[in-house]
């Protein structure tokens, strides 16, 4: 972040005295954009001729500066924090209500990891070796007493019988055909297929889901009269408008 100065010119036709006579006034105007925070000092001060000297004082190398809104989020912790702030968080319990009331807590800061990372089905192989759930105890088991307990709150599912592949509901389906149908009419893309929105339409949230899920948001916009059917095999439909 750099720092801009900028010295109040000398006006040409006389000021009033009591201008001259105010205390000294510093204010800072922040101007936000995509690219840069820039930062501008305007001082005022009783002896114009002694500005210079002022306005160097009020300079902040940009290495000394720190900005936290521009710092980026790679990744998202438990409120409990991490293995050395919270041990027993990462140990797996061993009385039945209070394995229940961890894989509760556990099950919704994984609702909150899930959506952050953008991941709507989540493998056991993939929550063993990604922090923080690498460092509990006994991963596998645990991995299956979370899926359980969101499974319980249908928020997700088992996608296979040994349970190593879940389907985690952070956003329900509802959600997701309503962000379609948005989308559809914002940019006048009105038939939509499976097949297109997952090959060209890549850079959209929902292209993402998988593809079964795909289809029974097209059978949701049709349920909902927001679409029919032209092809309900491909899941091909036309937004009506």
């Amino acid at each position: 972040m750099g720092i801009k100065e900028r010295q109040r010119e000398k006006k040409k036709t006389e000021e009033p005295v009591k201008d001259m006579a105010e205390p000294s006034v510093i204010v800072e105007q922040t101007a936000d954009d995509d690219s840069a925070h820039v930062s501008e000092i305007l001082v005022e001060v009783d002896d114009v001729s002694n500005a210079t000297d002022t306005l160097e004082t009020a300079v902040v190398e940009p290495e000394q500066m720190t900005d936290t809104k521009t710092a980026a989020v790679t990744e998202i912790v438990p409120r409990w924090g991490n293995i050395g702030e919270a041990e027993w968080m990462y140990n797996i319990p061993t009385r039945s209500q209070d394995l229940v009331l961890w894989a509760e807590e556990w099950g919704d800061f994984l609702l909150e990891w899930t959506e952050f990372e953008k991941i709507h089905v989540l493998s056991v192989s993939a929550f063993i070796s990604r922090p923080p759930f690498k460092d509990i105890l006994g991963k596998v088991k645990a991995f299956r007493s979370i899926g359980n307990s969101l499974v319980g709150k249908d928020v997700a599912a088992w996608l296979d019988r040994n349970r190593e592949q879940l389907r985690v509901y952070w956003r329900p389906l509802g959600e997701w055909a309503d962000l379609v149908y948005r989308w559809a009419l914002d940019t006048g893309i009105l038939r939509l297929d499976v097949k297109s929105l997952v090959i060209q339409k890549a850079e959209q949230d929902f292209s993402r889901l998988p593809e079964e899920d795909i289809h029974r948001i097209m059978a949701l916009l049709v349920e909902r009269g927001f679409a029919e059917w032209v092809d309900k095999k491909a899941g091909a439909v036309v937004i009506k408008v």
